[in-house]
């Protein structure tokens, strides 16, 4: 059984890992941010919004609730929405 040192180091990886992910998603909202600009398109679309969660909420998770799901990626989204707009 892994001590809580190697349990903390898993999370401390894990935490890395994500962060990089993010970035790289930010990376992609700021592409499509600028297509959106250049085509006189709105930022923010709740459909689109909605079918992102409703994929994730699909997905057969075993620690986080549909609620966890939401407040996570709306969090996500609104940072989102903000780089968009720059």
């Amino acid at each position: 059984m892994l001590d809580l040192k190697e349990l903390r180091e898993k999370i401390d990886k894990i935490d890395d890992e994500i962060l990089e992910l993010l970035n790289e998603r930010m990376t992609y909202v700021k592409i499509i941010g600028e297509i959106k600009k250049n085509h006189n398109k709105k930022i923010y679309y709740p459909k689109r919004e909605k079918a992102i969660l409703d994929r994730l909420k699909n997905k057969n998770l075993e620690n986080l609730d549909h609620n966890a799901i939401e407040l996570i990626y709306n969090k996500i989204f609104f940072v989102a929405r903000s780089l968009e707009r720059f």
